[in-house]
């Protein structure tokens, strides 16, 4: 008897941690694909790059839980129904605080302080953060698998009104009416299987007295009415985008395909794989991964927002700016899709005067308003009233106070909702003062643009979550791709074209610059191209002088692999 409990006092510790160190193996495995295990002072670019991915993470994390429907969980916290408004309000306030931490300028002394500590990495909350992104990967699957079903296998659900117009908007062109005049919500419904809620009310008609926001069963009651009096005064009803939002949508509407789901997926996996594309290769397992977790951007595919197609516009934009004609032909176009482009341009023209001259802004913004000019003048001569009143529509038509914004506190017994002219005041004043912090900042983090340009929506009449969605996963796109150096006072001749440069010139603390001519060119031909080859930076044709003269962490940049090595780095 003695014997037996001395053998199970002897075998029980074995077989309890076997189990814990099965998970510890697990997890040291995943640890390196994330977290560099080279601590060295060569090495902390890397290092500073996969902590800022760790507040991206927090700040996708943040979104995605502003998109959990707030009928689940309120009935069991009765006391935050009058404060309900200030759940995303706080929600998206922490993904800012995120995202301004991911590019924070970092002092040296705790740069130097941080380094030192390496025998600490990765930290605790790291892990923790990198834990709970792989968890919000599962909501993130599932957003994937809503958008695939949606967009291939069952008919279309426009949970987007804009999408609706636009898809009517593409039709109504074929058939050789103008879109800005002819569109009407009431056949869209007739045509489409449109909830009310999915509309967008105004405060006309029989909502002309009203200020809050109306219910779906009001919202039922009036499109019924307004069904049976052919008029509908109370929905917005115009093309309310500039023209290539509906130009992109022709190829469907022509083979019979309304179903435009697919586009707005496409997009997002053009994004994906343009940052796969132009990243580090030690970053490519976060940037997949936060582009899986990334529930916000998802959910933005499933509805068919548009701005999955601007903001891939306006990234290419960045990543090329090294390309006069490119970068402007990019903006250009994110220009002639939706309104909150327009937002970009001034910090876009910020970034080219602090890097080159005036004259170089002149001539790049030219070539952006000429391309978004030539893609909407033929319906503003077509009807020059009624493409101004439709891409107007979302300043000048009276609509509700809607968003996530400075508006969700007015929807609380805190603050009542003020005159718009307050808000736009408070639009301009940010606008203002993010513009001036863009002019400080931009050489070192032009990738700041990405929260800094839509910050001043967030004191907005409306400011609906989806206009913050796609400023955390493009940031890190282009914090990865590459890193601006202090080029001085002395401005630089425009690189024409971009890929003039093959590598980059070490900085004398042999940190990379900026690879945007890379990130420009292979951009460029992945469209021409249905696949690209990966090669690194030193190939086997390189001479051994050129081996010995490039910086050791050159070896990490993307090289092109359509362009023969150099012979010499001199």
């Amino acid at each position: 008897m003695h014997e037996d409990t001395e053998q199970q006092t002897v075998t029980m510790p074995y077989t309890q941690s076997a189990e814990p160190q099965r998970h510890n193996r697990l997890f040291s495995r995943l640890m390196p694909l994330f977290f560099t295990e080279d601590v060295s002072p060569d090495n902390y670019p890397l290092i500073e790059l996969q902590r800022r991915a760790c507040w991206v993470g927090l700040a996708i994390i943040a979104q995605a839980l502003n998109e959990i429907d707030r009928k689940i969980y309120l009935p069991y916290v009765r006391f935050l129904i009058p404060w309900e408004s200030m759940i995303p309000f706080v929600l998206i306030v922490a993904s800012f605080v995120a995202i301004w931490m991911a590019f924070r300028p970092m002092a040296l002394k705790k740069r130097v302080g941080k380094s030192s500590a390496s025998q600490s990495r990765p930290h605790r909350w790291q892990r923790i953060v990198l834990v709970m992104v792989l968890l919000t990967c599962i909501a993130g699957g599932i957003e994937f698998g809503r958008s695939i079903a949606m967009g291939f296998f069952m008919p279309p659900q426009y949970t987007n009104d804009g999408t609706s117009i636009d898809t009517n908007a593409a039709s109504l062109l074929l058939e050789g009416r103008n879109p800005y005049t002819d569109s009407s919500i009431l056949s869209l419904v007739r045509r489409f299987p449109i909830q009310p809620y999915w509309t967008t009310p105004l405060r006309q008609g029989q909502l002309a007295d009203a200020l809050t926001y109306p219910s779906t069963w009001e919202l039922r009651t009036i499109l019924d009415t307004d069904l049976k009096a052919g008029t509908a005064p109370e929905f917005e009803s115009k093309v309310s985008y500039p023209s290539l939002s509906f130009l992109t949508l022709l190829p469907f509407v022509w083979l019979n395909i309304y179903n435009v789901l697919p586009f707005y997926l496409l997009c997002y996996i053009l994004l994906v794989i343009i940052g796969l594309k132009v990243v580090r290769p030690e970053i490519r397992p976060w940037l997949l991964l936060l582009s899986l977790a990334n529930v916000s951007m998802w959910t933005s595919v499933v509805g068919g927002n548009l701005d999955l197609l601007y903001i891939l516009f306006i990234v290419l934009a960045w990543l090329a700016q090294d390309s006069r004609r490119w970068s402007a032909i990019f903006l250009g176009l994110a220009i002639a899709s939706k309104q909150p482009a327009w937002l970009f341009v001034p910090f876009y023209a910020i970034m080219i005067l602090r890097q080159y001259n005036f004259k170089e802004v002149l001539y790049r913004l030219s070539i952006a308003g000429i391309i978004a000019l030539a893609l909407n003048l033929p319906f503003i001569l077509w009807s020059p009233q009624a493409w101004f009143a439709g891409v107007l529509a979302p300043i000048a038509d009276p609509m509700f106070p809607l968003g996530v914004g400075l508006i969700a506190v007015s929807s609380t017994p805190l603050v009542p909702i003020l005159p718009g002219t307050v808000y736009l005041a408070l639009e301009a004043i940010t606008m203002l003062f993010c513009l001036g912090w863009y002019w400080r900042i931009c050489k070192q983090h032009p990738e700041s643009v990405m929260l800094l340009a839509v910050l001043p929506l967030f004191f907005a009449w409306r400011s609906l979550p989806s206009y913050f969605y796609c400023a955390a996963f493009p940031l890190i796109i282009l914090q990865a791709a590459y890193t601006l150096p202090n080029r001085g006072s002395r401005p630089r001749k425009a690189l024409r074209p971009a890929w003039r440069l093959q590598f980059a010139s070490p900085e004398i603390n042999e940190l990379p610059v900026g690879i945007t001519s890379h990130a420009a060119t292979r951009t460029l031909r992945f469209f021409r191209a249905l696949g690209i080859r990966s090669t690194s930076v030193l190939s086997s044709k390189s001479s051994p002088h050129a081996q010995q003269q490039h910086s050791p962490v050159a070896t990490y940049l993307p090289a092109l692999p359509w362009i023969p090595p150099p012979q010499s780095l001199a």
